[in-house]
């Protein structure tokens, strides 16, 4: 009876050990930014950037969710004056705190720009 139980103890532990890393929770950051656009504005930004990036994506009244295959992020869009909005962006990472936070980073600035840095003219080209 003790051999089939430590049998049985021994393999819900190997159990464990497999499915432990299902249950990891992903690592999540987050930040904000005050732009000089409404929240129309924010909203155009955050579409034209999920554009670029090429990620399936939903769309909602004041926020727009973009996903990767090891990740997630969302941007949110609230008025903060006549003609200003505060974007609050989050996101996800299966393993790295680090990705999730350098990706807000990289949102954050593309999204405070009037147009995202691909499609603003080469500033370093000489003129012809």
């Amino acid at each position: 009876m003790k051999r089939h139980l430590c049998a049985i103890a021994l393999a819900s532990l190997g159990l464990v050990s497999l499915t432990s890393p299902a249950f990891a929770r992903p690592e999540i950051a987050s930040g904000d930014q005050l732009l000089d656009t409404d929240v129309a504005g924010c909203l155009a930004r955050a579409d034209r950037l999920i554009d670029n990036l090429g990620v399936e994506s939903d769309q909602g009244g004041i926020d727009r969710t973009g996903y990767f295959e090891d990740g997630s992020f969302r941007v949110l869009c609230y008025g903060a004056g006549d003609a200003q909005s505060l974007a609050i962006v989050f996101a996800s990472h299966e393993q790295s705190a680090e990705v999730a936070s350098n990706f807000i980073q990289m949102m954050l600035t593309e999204l405070s720009r009037d147009e995202p840095v691909s499609q603003q003219p080469n500033q370093s080209a000489s003129p012809q």
